[in-house]
């Protein structure tokens, strides 16, 4: 899967390039972000990461990379999952292209990837994993630019996988049917969003 990643982001470079021309209506965007992912209704947990874009007018593509920390997140007794979430995502952004507010609707796909470790109470860490598959995302948000360079972003979006399955697993034998953390969930991030 690996291979799918790099071509997956070399894809969304030339896609960012291409929809970059010199031109007067044209702009480029970078957004630092956090905010919280919520797997239930009881997890929350705080995410980060960033997004570059392009776009003309009011079509516009994103590549948008987020990390989140789940700690332990398993129901079996005595055993200690602790889980990251990363997610990589090519999307299509619907906007409004002028004005200092700009609500948008956006949806894509690419990557989640999920790593962790396993640790046994007198063992420690018995062994890492990492399970990833395709995913989609879909949502919107508002963008509001006080200056014409600096603004603000609000963005929710909903991110969905099929069935992961670790693809990796050392140092175990007969382990691969532990659970794996839910794979589809809200994301919730505000953050600054710098234009070019």
């Amino acid at each position: 899967m690996r291979h799918i990643t790099h071509t997956f982001a070399a894809a969304i470079v030339a896609g960012l390039v291409v929809l970059a021309p010199a031109r007067a209506s044209a702009d480029i965007f970078a957004m630092p972000f956090a905010g919280l992912t919520f797997l239930d209704e009881d997890f929350r947990k705080t995410t980060f990461g960033a997004s570059v874009g392009a776009g003309v007018g009011p079509i516009a593509v994103e590549f948008d990379a987020a990390r989140t920390v789940l700690g332990s997140y398993t129901d079996l007794p005595g055993i200690d999952l602790s889980a990251r979430v990363t997610t990589y995502m090519g999307n299509l952004i619907l906007r409004l292209p002028a004005g200092p507010i700009r609500p948008y609707v956006t949806g894509g796909g690419g990557i989640v990837r999920l790593t962790g470790s396993v640790d046994v109470p007198f063992l420690g860490s018995i062994f890492s994993a990492s399970a990833e598959d395709f995913g989609w995302n879909f949502g919107g948000g508002l963008m509001i630019f006080p200056v014409s360079n600096l603004g603000l972003r609000a963005d929710v979006r909903r991110i969905q996988t099929g069935d992961l399955e670790w693809d990796e697993i050392t140092d175990t034998e007969g382990l691969e049917d532990l659970p794996l953390p839910k794979a589809d969930f809200w994301r919730a991030t505000a953050g600054l969003t710098f234009r070019f």
